[in-house]
């Protein structure tokens, strides 16, 4: 019987075919999402494309070089397309599409090709990635460092034929990742796991001299900016290993601030995460998938899991937005939990496999569910949740559709966000004042309402996200009273 199911077309490229339906879903969510959910921008999306845009050739002296891959990629990103919503998170979906691959060869390398596949459709379909991937901001890098270095880690450990290109590729991740604060943490757990473990050491073996010799001068010449910007600019090393000013009260107000948003399945918070972040069936997965790996603590791949979980909560305390970092090991361990339930229904029907098929249709229901329920609680939550909602801001795209080019738009001293609203200057033309008075334009925009009979107002633009709908007011002078 088994023979002649195994001959069906769609059994066979089973595999294929999911990893197809998978990558058309995911970059046709990629292409629609950043326009619809959340749509606008987060104060860190703002700071990020400041930060990117001020990035120049004395980086390192300046102490420009935190998170520095991704804001060089961001300001590429701005200098080709402009200033606007796809060119600011751009960088965050080539990222996210790069970690992608790297979750589904990682999960590939722990679990069998059936518990891959849906552990990777849930994984990189979730409410949590689709965001960290429409979001212009560093925090995709987590989990990006995080996916790319367990399995460059996985592929080298255990391999009696190591590629030298592997390796070298793991210590420049290695290097690289220290870009990014408190990643520190992960390349110390590395090094001094490479002098206990019997595996890496005998890993690090293999390798001739000279491929050691090269790895070190790669890794030393990945690192050289960041050390010498560490050096000039000492707050810099600060920023990535440390917290200022944290007391302990600190530190756990941090973590329970970081994760009160992810499985809050009652309560919305003010957040630019929704509530919750995961939704009840994956948490159900995921706790079978902890119950299941009980008992093989002493497996690799679930020590791996529960240094990445104090990873994430013990850094959360230092910084709340390293707690998105949770999704790695969430992804492994609700992996563990598909592979229990497979493994318990098959060993009810050992020599059945029309009954093996058939426990495919209730799986597929629930990760039709959990799909289902995850992106329509992220498109409608980005839309209707007045706490998240408040977090983003439109009037970059309000600007854009609304004023010409050439226009004088006045943004005051004293607002929010004018260091990024200036760059409409630099990326599209525009003419940035602080006052009505610097308008070198008959017409001019303004965020704020100008008071007195000296400009004509001649529209309002109004946008429907915000309880203070009135965003933009475009007035011209009022010529036979002269202009101040």
């Amino acid at each position: 019987m088994k023979k002649h199911i195994e001959q069906f077309f769609l059994y066979r490229h089973r595999f294929i075919i999911g990893y197809i339906v998978l990558s058309v879903a995911f970059f046709f969510l990629l292409t629609l999402l950043p326009g619809v959910a959340p749509a606008g921008l987060s104060e860190a999306e703002m700071s990020s494309t400041v930060q990117a845009s001020n990035l120049d050739a004395s980086f390192i002296k300046h102490g420009n070089v935190i998170n520095l891959p991704y804001f060089a990629l961001q300001k590429g990103s701005l200098a080709v397309f402009g200033l606007n919503l796809f060119a600011i998170k751009l960088p965050s979906i080539i990222i996210a599409v790069a970690t992608a691959i790297f979750i589904i060869l990682l999960l590939n390398r722990w679990f069998k090709s059936d518990v891959a596949i849906v552990g990777s459709i849930l994984t990189i379909l979730s409410t949590a990635f689709l965001f960290l991937a429409t979001s212009g901001t560093p925090a995709i890098m987590y989990i990006f460092w995080l996916a790319l270095i367990l399995w460059l880690g996985s592929k080298i450990v255990g391999n009696e034929n190591i590629n030298p290109l592997l390796v070298i590729f793991f210590f420049i991740s290695i290097a690289l990742s220290l870009y990014t604060p408190y990643l520190a943490y992960v390349a110390l757990a590395i090094a001094i796991a490479g002098l206990l473990h019997p595996h890496l050491r005998f890993a690090l073996k293999q390798l001739k001299v000279y491929q050691l010799i090269l790895c070190v001068l790669i890794f030393i010449l990945s690192v050289t900016p960041l050390v010498i910007s560490c050096i000039l600019n000492p707050s810099t090393l600060q920023s990535l290993i440390f917290a200022n000013n944290l007391d302990f009260n600190g530190f756990i107000a941090n973590i329970t601030n970081a994760f009160a948003p992810f499985f809050s399945f009652s309560l919305a918070y003010s957040s630019v995460y929704l509530a919750p972040l995961f939704g009840l069936a994956t948490v159900a997965l995921v706790i079978i998938g902890i119950l299941a790996s009980a008992g093989k603590m002493f497996m690799s791949r679930n020590t791996i899991v529960s240094l990445l979980v104090i990873f994430a909560i013990f850094v959360s305390g230092l910084s709340p937005d390293v707690a998105i970092s949770i999704i790695i090991p969430i992804a492994i361990l609700s992996a563990a939990g598909i592979e229990s339930i497979i493994e318990k229904w098959y060993t009810l029907f050992p020599e059945n496999p029309y009954a093996h098929l058939l426990g495919i249709v209730p799986m597929a229901a629930v990760m039709m569910f959990i799909i289902g329920s995850g992106l329509s609680h992220f498109i409608f939550g980005y839309h209707y949740i007045p706490r998240v909602v408040n977090n983003f801001d439109n009037d970059l795209t309000i600007v854009k559709e609304n004023v010409p080019k050439e226009t004088t738009i006045v943004i005051e001293d004293d607002h929010n966000n004018r260091e990024f609203f200036s760059l409409l200057a630099k990326y599209d033309g525009y003419t940035i004042t602080s006052t009505p008075k610097q308008a070198k334009t008959a017409e001019f925009a303004s965020f704020k309402a100008l008071p007195g009979d000296k400009y004509d107002l001649k529209q309002i633009i109004t946008s429907p996200k915000t309880r203070n709908s009135d965003r933009l007011y475009i007035y011209s002078l009022v010529t036979e009273k002269g202009e101040e």
